[in-house]
């Protein structure tokens, strides 16, 4: 079940990830396999926690302009 609005969603869909954060599938899902995030399977269906790409996220370094990397 993939809420509209990520900050109360716990878990979400692979397309609700990649939608919201502007993310590709095949990233997505390498991150799934790297254990950078985590998911639940609902049947066939793998749904994101929304805590961990928050995590993940808050994770990144921050830009600095004038630093091409």
């Amino acid at each position: 079940m993939a809420a509209k609005n990520k900050s109360t969603a716990r878990y979400m869909t692979v397309k609700a990830v990649c939608d919201n954060y502007g993310i590709g599938r095949t990233y997505c899902y390498k991150l799934l396999s790297e254990g950078q995030i985590s998911a639940v399977k609902l049947g066939g269906k793998t749904l994101i926690t929304a805590s961990s790409i928050d995590k993940y996220f808050s994770s990144l370094p921050a830009y600095e302009p004038g630093n091409v990397a």
